[in-house]
């Protein structure tokens, strides 16, 4: 039976972004290791570069992804994809040159400019997949982050200890370009851009966009969970490195871990997807939300590497049950037409939560503690599913965006 427009394009992009992904997860989250080859010592000054470090793309990623996002509902949400990838390998290719911490500070900074393929890519899959599906094919999409982040760690940590970090960099830049061949040599989009004449200016669409119902708080249920995510990833390298000791292998052993968890995603991503097509996805993601910080508490108190292994893989699959019913309850409150420059928004406010997420995590460790970060996680955590289960209705929005067309054909 042959596939669906829509199909071959999720499958294109999907692999796309399983080469991105691989190319970032490769390095990212190495950097902490690769600060202390810069010069940077110490736990709190290598957790505050660190910090700073992902603060400083997060806060290009803010001003940079709302204007991406509307410029791909003008022009098409396949070039913003390009655009995001070949950028994406030029920079982190650079970072394997840099020779003190301030030039990777700026690299970091302009990747959140200019880069941003998981929110490029998810706004070409939404405006392609019929609505009934769109839990599937988000899910499909967050099945190629888990596996990108599976493996990449994985694999970079082997390559990191073998050859050093900065060949790593190199390989990292050509898988990020390889996502950019795919896309622009297998990925056809199928609806165009609206004409000229339709076309809001940039700000405009940006505030048409958040008149919608509910979607300005679904928006800031995506900064919680990205705050809550990336309050932790920042210290596990140093937390494993505690655990391990020092004669342990530790680019390895957090290689080993984060492919774990990240294999735990891809696994209940797609499933999870698909399911909450028929239960729901706000459902689906209370459930998560609140799984995934009943998880985060014990981690606080482990005293083996395993361990704290064996809770991570369990927060991987809480993780890929509720990131996909995110970004399908997301989509389900916008017009098909809109959903770059929502799509925008919310990589927006995902920057927002990145940056203040190592930045939390900085302050916990100086203040009280190293353990004490995955105590801020759950209570975060908590907060997603209480946020979402009372201030979220896509049930108004929907009826909103149906009598949206009705509405204008009665003007007109």
């Amino acid at each position: 039976m042959p596939m669906e427009r829509w199909q071959h394009t999720l499958l294109a992009t999907a692999i796309a972004q399983t080469f991105s992904i691989l190319g970032f997860a490769f390095v990212i989250p190495f950097l902490p290791l690769y600060l202390q080859q810069l010069g940077i010592h110490g736990t709190a000054h290598v957790t505050f570069w660190a910090a700073l470090l992902a603060a400083s793309s997060a806060i290009g990623m803010v001003f940079a992804s709302p204007v991406w996002g509307v410029l791909a509902d003008r022009y098409g949400r396949k070039p913003m994809v390009m655009r995001a990838a070949f950028s994406a390998a030029l920079l982190i290719g650079l970072m394997g040159l840099v020779t003190n911490v301030y030039q990777l500070l700026v690299l970091r900074l302009l990747q959140g400019v200019f880069t941003g393929t998981v929110s490029a890519s998810q706004a070409l899959v939404a405006s392609q997949t019929p609505s009934r599906r769109l839990g599937f094919a988000l899910g499909v999409m967050q099945t190629a982050v888990f596996v990108g982040n599976s493996a990449g760690p994985l694999i970079g940590g082997v390559v990191a200890e073998a050859v050093g970090f900065r060949l790593s960099f190199g390989v990292a830049a050509g898988l990020l370009f390889t996502c950019g061949a795919v896309v622009l040599v297998f990925v056809h989009e199928e609806k165009p851009a609206a004409p000229t004449a339709q076309r809001p200016r940039i700000l405009a669409g940006m505030l048409d966009v958040l008149q919608l119902p509910a979607l300005l708080s679904m928006i800031a249920a995506l900064f919680v969970v990205q705050f809550a995510i990336t309050q932790v990833y920042p210290i596990l390298p140093q937390f494993v490195q505690i655990l391990q000791g020092h004669a342990g292998h530790t680019a390895i052993a957090t290689g080993v871990i984060l492919a774990g968890a990240g294999a735990a995603g891809a696994l209940s991503a797609t499933t999870v997807g698909w399911f909450s097509d028929r239960i729901g996805h706000k459902r689906l993601l209370v459930g998560a939300a609140s799984l995934a910080c009943l998880i985060s508490i014990p981690q606080a108190f482990v005293m083996q590497t395993w361990q704290l292994g064996a809770l991570r893989v369990a927060d991987g699959l809480a993780l890929g049950a509720m990131l996909p019913s995110a970004s399908a309850l997301l989509a389900s409150l916008v017009p098909s037409e809109k959903r770059g420059a929502a799509y925008g928004l919310a990589a927006s406010a995902n920057a927002v939560g990145i940056a203040a997420g190592p930045l939390v995590s900085a302050a916990v460790v100086a203040a009280t503690g190293i353990r004490d970060v995955f105590f801020t996680a759950a209570l975060l955590l908590a907060t997603i599913a209480v946020w979402v289960g009372f201030h979220v209705h896509p049930e108004l929005a929907v009826t909103a965006v149906t009598a949206e067309p009705a509405a204008k054909e009665e003007s007109a």
